[in-house]
């Protein structure tokens, strides 16, 4: 945010925090911080449009998320809800927010550290057979 008294850039991840600042003075930012409450679901979604994400493939272990410029492995071990699932409910991913993947054929959502580190997010649901 700048404006002609100076400018403020804010995080959005993992919560609204002051990055930094010049200019503006305490006022002002809990206003800037106001606003970007008030249409964080706005600036989300168009923030999340620019996002790029495919499952560049599958096997029998798994699949492999491709994420900017991150590619991350999706065993079915970890992760069982996938084992049954069709290719074409693997692929059809949403990137909901830097954290967020959602595969909306399945209704599975992960967060993307729960990928990055399945032994920091314990399997709580059980698949029956």
């Amino acid at each position: 945010m700048h404006c002609a008294d100076g400018e403020a850039k804010f995080w959005l991840e993992p919560g609204i925090e002051l990055a930094q600042t010049l200019g503006l003075n305490a006022r002002q930012l809990r206003a800037v911080r106001s606003l970007i409450k008030v249409h964080e679901d706005d600036i989300r979604a168009a923030w999340t449009k620019h996002l790029a994400a495919e499952v560049t493939n599958v096997s029998a272990h798994g699949f492999w998320v491709l994420l900017a410029d991150e590619e991350l492995f999706v065993p079915f071990t970890e992760f069982p809800w996938f084992q049954d699932a069709s290719i074409r409910a693997i692929t059809h991913m949403q990137w909901l927010s830097p954290n967020h993947l959602y595969w909306p054929d399945l209704d599975v959502d992960l967060a993307v550290d729960s990928i990055r580190h399945p032994d920091r997010f314990p399997l709580v649901a059980r698949v029956d057979a």
